[in-house]
């Protein structure tokens, strides 16, 4: 066990996690000032979501075979510096190709970074005090519906669709500083790596049933969300009339509601189980995904009140999601490890909003059609999702193969 200063650890990480998160986040409100600039049909505007997802996934399979060989520390300052760098890129981007791989480049890091934040925690907390710790790195997700997305949404609104990039950037300079202060020097796993053939570590994790188990759950928990997420202000605009000035109010009323509802969650998972948690949060999301892609017509309370819903049920499984899978792996398997499920995530989240854009189709007056079905699939991950999780043991649990 590392002696750190737990709190500022976690804060910092959650900051991390609050820029990571709403520079992927920005990308939805912003969805109609790209297509009428650049002139792209949903199916591009997917792609220019999932290129992201899609190269964060790509290198953080490929920091499966060396992550673990370095300090955790160093890792995450490299990373999110490159970070910063490539949001910056994004901000002045004049065409849709340089922006497509100005989003290439971020994601290049990006998926590394998650990685690496869930194996600080992982290293750092122990298992019966996870949950309540992922429940706040995981505030920085509420916090960029909350103040990121509302307020890029505005700032775009006023502005330009350049302007929230820079300043995401820009905020990521004092967050980079805190990182190099609170986060400690984390290399006690650095040794046993080394001695192993990167190959054979890699196949070591992936020959796991349970590490694999714990791939398939973060799969399915991508699919059940980012499917519909990156669609909804399409949808609420051209389909339900809403006014685009209040479609960043539909982030800020889920952003609130996990806030609120994100380390109760924490709490109850580390009380009770997070398999329990996870089940009920799952089940419980089934009815926010089929009521909004359903929708006929709506005001904007009850949008605002199922996109509360959405957040609390759907987003915050995450929080019991990943401390079940992050207990699959030993200390010197934890970064490679992480690194396929950031890997997993990272894609799982952008061919999500990939297929998701492929199986919608243009109606009149640019509307949303079969968002249906893309709920229908939504759902069915869900479900199946809760089996899965129910097949996940921890490592100390497991017989001595592991």
């Amino acid at each position: 066990m590392y002696k750190i200063r737990e709190k500022p650890l976690l804060y910092t990480l959650a900051f991390i996690q609050f820029t990571h998160v709403m520079d992927f986040m920005i990308m939805m409100p912003l969805s109609t000032h790209f297509t009428d600039e650049f002139g792209i049909t949903n199916a591009a505007f997917g792609l220019l979501v999932a290129s992201y997802n899609i190269s964060a996934g790509i290198f953080a399979a490929a920091g499966a075979f060396f992550i673990d060989r370095f300090d955790r520390r160093k890792v995450m300052l490299l990373c999110y510096t490159a970070f910063i760098i490539g949001t910056l890129a994004c901000g002045f981007a004049p065409t849709f190709g340089f922006l497509l791989a100005a989003r290439i480049f971020t994601g290049m890091f990006g998926g590394i970074i998650i990685s690496t934040m869930l194996s600080i925690v992982a290293d750092a907390i122990p298992y019966e005090r996870r949950a309540s710790a992922m429940a706040i790195m995981y505030m920085g997700f509420s916090g960029a519906a909350i103040l990121g997305v509302p307020g890029g949404s505005f700032i775009a609104a006023h502005s330009s669709w350049h302007i929230p990039f820079i300043v995401i950037a820009v905020m990521g300079i004092p967050i980079l500083f805190a990182a190099m202060r609170f986060i400690p020097p984390m290399a006690a796993h650095v040794e046993e790596a080394k001695k192993r053939n990167p190959f054979r570590q890699f196949a070591e994790i992936v020959s796991s049933r349970n590490r694999l188990l714990g791939l398939l759950l973060m799969g399915l928990l991508m699919l059940g969300h980012f499917s519909i997420i990156p669609y909804i202000p399409n949808f609420m605009v051209h389909n339900l009339g809403m006014e685009e000035q209040y479609v960043g109010f539909i982030y800020l009323a889920g952003g609130v509601a996990s806030v609120f509802s994100m380390r109760v969650i924490g709490r109850l998972s580390d009380k009770h189980g997070s398999l329990k948690v996870f089940a009920v949060l799952s089940l419980c999301a089934l009815f926010p995904i089929l009521t909004i892609t359903h929708l006929p017509v709506a005001g904007l309370i009850v949008i605002l009140l199922l996109a509360a819903t959405l957040f609390v049920f759907g987003g915050n499984r995450g929080v019991p999601a990943n401390t079940l899978i992050s207990a699959t792996a030993l200390p010197h398997q934890r970064g490679g490890f992480m690194s396929l499920t950031s890997a997993v995530q990272q894609l799982g989240a952008g061919l999500a909003s990939f297929f998701a854009g492929l199986l919608i189709t243009e109606g009149p007056n640019h509307t949303v059609l079969q968002y249906d079905h893309v709920g229908y699939l939504a759902a069915a991950a869900s479900i199946l999702a809760v089996p899965v999780a129910m097949m996940i043991k921890p490592v100390a649990k497991l017989p001595a193969e592991e």
